[in-house]
């Protein structure tokens, strides 16, 4: 039995000292694929580094958190086409996104930048990692007016990273194709109308990620997070929708497989 992180942060200076042994204890909860997530232009070469020394475990992403939006700029696409060409490790563009609770970027400059890069990642086929924090009434018309609908030829065009909207808004992302990503918060104790979203939704929409060192589940809560509390998230999925836990395992491992591209 065993699962894929869709979504870790491992670069973050929390794991300086023991990186490789997040990594081995995640190799031994049945942790078979991690994907590093690298969200400003600086950890780009960083995420790259940490998959390419681990061909077996990892790939990465190369994206621009709505927290630095006001980077984007005319040269931000091709830096970002040549930097995905350079690097076959990197498997999708993000996290890119939305945030309207924490980033001070204007809601202006995060809504254009976001709209530009997802559109560009769509013109080149490749898959977004997409952010969206109290932002869902402008994400859903954003990703409508860029996708229109679902794919045809693939199941996903990307992944709403650490879903947390409702259950409208969970099936209306499912409905545009994009698998919802399933982190701590479902774990959480008062988190029953989440977990409502991702049982409307379904496993068929559904991918496991840690977002490590970030919100941990509810048994380690205010520790640092890494890959191998997946299980914990995917018990608890197991419960939400009252199936076995290699059940969840082998579909969210197979739902990764589609949304990254990888056999």
């Amino acid at each position: 039995m065993t699962f894929v992180d869709t979504h870790a942060h491992l670069g973050d200076p929390q794991f300086d000292l023991d990186r490789d042994a997040v990594f081995a204890r995640a190799e031994a909860a049945g942790i078979a694929r991690i994907v590093e997530i690298a969200d400003h232009p600086d950890e780009w070469a960083r995420a790259v580094a940490i998959a390419r020394a681990r061909p077996a475990v990892a790939r990465c992403t190369l994206g621009l958190h709505p927290y630095y939006a006001d980077l984007y700029d005319a040269a931000f696409l091709p830096k970002l086409r040549a930097a995905l060409d350079a690097a076959p490790e990197a498997v999708a563009i993000g996290e890119i996104g939305l945030d309207y609770a924490r980033a001070e970027v204007a809601h202006d400059v995060q809504r254009r930048a976001f709209a530009d890069v997802a559109a560009a990642a769509k013109s080149w086929g490749v898959p977004v990692v997409v952010h969206c924090r109290d932002a869902f009434a402008d994400l859903i018309p954003i990703l409508s007016g860029v996708y229109g609908g679902k794919p045809e030829g693939r199941r996903y065009w990307g992944v709403v990273h650490c879903f947390t909207g409702t259950p409208e808004q969970a099936q209306a992302c499912a409905e545009l194709g994009f698998a919802l990503g399933a982190d701590g918060p479902v774990t959480y104790k008062k988190n029953d109308a989440l977990r409502e979203a991702f049982r409307r939704a379904g496993l068929d929409a559904a991918v496991l990620e840690t977002d490590s060192p970030y919100l941990p589940p509810q048994s380690s809560r205010g520790k640092r997070n890494e890959p191998s509390a997946l299980l914990e998230i995917a018990a608890k999925l197991a419960e939400v929708w009252d199936v076995p836990l290699d059940e969840v395992a082998r579909r969210t491992s197979a739902n990764a497989a589609a949304l990254y591209g990888w056999p």
